[in-house]
């Protein structure tokens, strides 16, 4: 989380850079990549991957992906990575990195969608927050066992009873469509593009704050935010960048009873960041 954190500063500074995504579409198939650096002096990661749907078929991963990590002094190739597992682990600390520093203090948590991102939420949750209870909402009753602590639903509702929701879903149409509690923290993961939307202009219109991993970005490229920005009457002007709370710069959390959305879409200085950290270990 600490070296999300950093990241999240060193973009909000103009410390860290990333270059534009590049996609190319292949029918119902997609391949991108991307350049990024988290640092000034840092080394530079390349991230590039397939997105096939037909892979569900296939038994292989719906989304493949590597990152290649090039040597800052020499330039040459360093180390190759799996992307999934660095995306993996790179948006679930950022998640709790955010949740942190939005959240009241946390009795109940919701995670709806417990696929690939949303056990590996579920798990940091435990740890983390160490909550009362954990409501696993899925289209499935019966996924994997996380515990006593740990109770699966089906029932979108039961949102209503919690401090803090993940969302963590591949959903292109809202799954929060309603107004949250006073005092609800939400951390969006899903709403990663802009034909995808989590939360709906309904009840994002009604959010106190909104922040994301760079609010430029979210501002372009978040479904849910991208739509509501488009809406006159909403409570909040601008969606903000979580970094410049990390900073000190920007006022996070400012009362109990406000509703607070954080949105990532997922940057490429992330990798660079747990790449720097990889390296740091000197185990690989």
């Amino acid at each position: 989380m600490d070296n999300q954190r950093q990241v999240f500063v060193n973009l909000y500074s103009n410390k860290a850079m990333m270059g534009p995504r590049a996609i190319l579409s292949q029918n119902d198939n997609a391949q991108f990549s991307y350049i990024a650096r988290a640092s000034e002096n840092g080394p530079t990661i390349v991230k590039f991957g397939t997105v096939v749907p037909g892979n569900s078929a296939r038994d292989i991963p719906v989304v493949q992906t590597t990152v290649a990590i090039l040597d800052a002094t020499s330039g040459s190739l360093k180390l190759f990575l799996d992307g999934e597992a660095v995306t993996k682990w790179r948006t679930v600390c950022a998640s709790m990195a955010a949740a942190i520093a939005l959240s009241n203090p946390i009795k109940k948590i919701a995670v709806i969608g417990v696929g690939h991102q949303g056990k590996a939420h579920i798990e940091a949750a435990k740890s983390i927050f160490n909550p009362e209870k954990i409501i696993g909402i899925s289209k499935s009753t019966k996924p994997a066992n996380f515990g006593s602590d740990v109770e699966i639903s089906n029932d979108l509702n039961r949102v209503s009873e919690c401090d803090l929701i993940f969302v963590c879903t591949n959903a292109s149409e809202p799954v929060i469509k309603s107004l949250l509690n006073p005092g609800s923290t939400c951390i969006s993961i899903g709403s990663f593009s802009p034909m995808r939307s989590e939360v709906s202009v309904e009840a994002l219109s009604k959010a106190d704050k909104v922040f994301g991993d760079d609010a430029k970005t979210i501002s372009e490229q978040s479904g849910s935010v991208v739509s509501t920005l488009a809406k006159s009457d909403r409570n909040w002007k601008q969606a903000q960048s979580i970094g410049g709370v990390y900073a000190g710069k920007i006022k996070g959390r400012e009362n109990e009873k406000e509703v607070i959305y954080y949105f990532s879409v997922g940057l490429g200085v992330q990798d660079a960041a747990l790449a720097d950290f990889i390296l740091a270990t000197g185990k690989f």
